[in-house]
């Protein structure tokens, strides 16, 4: 069933959410791992054959095809429909995307309208524990959308437990049905490089920590340079390593300020911003550094730290509900407000490299899980 069905899957990458991006290559990439004959066709509703080449590449999934989501008309076909809108209100030339079931949508746009199956994804709800972050014209989209989707009543995808629990709390009214589908990453072949080549690359000497995020205020990477300062202040060496955009368009100075405040500690020796860097550079640098610190104020479902599950790395993470639940007990847990608190798990890594906490699985069976997770959900809508 799932080879016959023409399922299509909305995609473009956009650094500005690179997160969003890395799901569907990790989504597309995890099918890899199902028997052949399990293997999913996906139509691919992307803006260019570009972005679609790349996607092959970058997945090496056999079964995709490119369909350009938003459907090209001619001058004599727009000529026509500009007409006949004035005339009768309507196109007369109407193309339309050719896919029974339709997934990951926020929001559901003309274009899509005639699908018979849609799937909705949220990835999280933090707009109702930060709103601060937010603009009220954000607030208001967002809160457009939920309603929206409850009204169409089209199953809703969540990636954790938690952002199920959030919902269903805030939106009691909803008959929607609802799935988890907690998603792993498939990494690239890591074996292209070397991480004394990519150290090099980046001037990066001696051991280090790394925070791979992007600069999004509820990143709360302040909590890291706080901690480098006390531990500096207490004649502790320790280099941490910062990756990802370094944009934040809800709070343009935030990279800014975040750099000042570096500069104001006298922490530029310590504290290293690489911005966005290349995909395999990073894992690189991830996989070899002491540990990885996701400090976060508030996740979905942090591809930060199932990055480190899949490279059996340490993880010192904040204590919100969604870490917990990707690691369990296997981690370094902090409040993402007590830096001191920080500061001593940092210290407790670097004094003790040989007993760090590991995650350490067979990361291929999640893996699969998410494969046959997204396939049931296919065959059962």
């Amino acid at each position: 069933m799932a080879q016959r069905y023409r399922v299509g899957i909305l995609y473009s990458f956009n650094e500005n959410w690179i997160g969003g991006s890395y799901y569907i290559q990790n989504l597309i990439r995890s099918l890899n791992y199902l028997p052949v004959k399990d293997q999913i066709k996906l139509q691919i509703l992307t803006d260019n054959k570009e972005t679609f080449f790349e996607l092959q590449k970058a997945t090496k999934y056999r079964y995709l095809n490119f369909i350009k989501y938003k459907p090209h008309y001619n001058l004599i076909e727009s000529l026509i429909n500009r007409v006949s809108k004035k005339f009768f209100e309507k196109k007369i030339i109407e193309k339309k995307v050719t896919v029974n079931l339709v997934f990951p949508l926020y929001s559901l746009s003309h274009d899509l309208e005639h699908v018979k199956k849609i799937i909705f994804w949220i990835p999280d709800l933090q707009e109702k524990f930060l709103p601060n972050f937010f603009s009220s014209s954000d607030i208001q989209l967002r809160n457009t959308c939920y309603e929206k989707m409850i009204s169409l009543n089209h199953p809703i995808v969540f990636s954790s437990y938690a952002a199920q629990n959030d919902f269903l709390s805030f939106y009691p009214h909803a008959k929607n049905e609802t799935k988890v589908m907690q998603f792993a990453v498939v990494h690239p072949d890591l074996n292209l490089k070397t991480i004394d080549e990519v150290k090099e690359k980046y001037a990066i000497e001696g051991n280090y920590f790394i925070s791979p995020n992007q600069f999004w205020q509820h990143k709360n990477q302040i909590a890291i340079i706080e901690a480098a300062r006390i531990l500096k202040e207490k004649g502790v060496a320790v280099q941490i390593i910062f990756t990802g955009k370094e944009h934040d368009y809800r709070n343009p100075d935030y990279t800014n300020n975040l750099k000042q405040k570096v500069s104001t500690y006298g922490l530029e020796n310590e504290v290293v911003f690489l911005g966005f860097i290349d995909r395999i550079d990073q894992l690189l640098l991830m996989k070899n550094a002491l540990g990885v610190v996701q400090p976060s104020l508030f996740e979905g479902w942090s591809t930060v730290v199932e990055d480190a599950k899949a490279l059996n790395q340490t993880l010192i993470v904040s204590n919100i509900a969604v870490h917990l639940e990707q690691l369990e007990n296997k981690g370094y847990y902090f409040d993402p407000h007590d830096y001191t608190q920080l500061a001593l798990h940092l210290m407790e890594v670097i004094n003790n490299p040989t007993i760090k906490l590991k995650y350490n699985i067979n990361y291929q069976e999640s893996i699969k899980r998410f494969a046959l997770n997204f396939k049931e959900l296919i065959e059962a809508n």
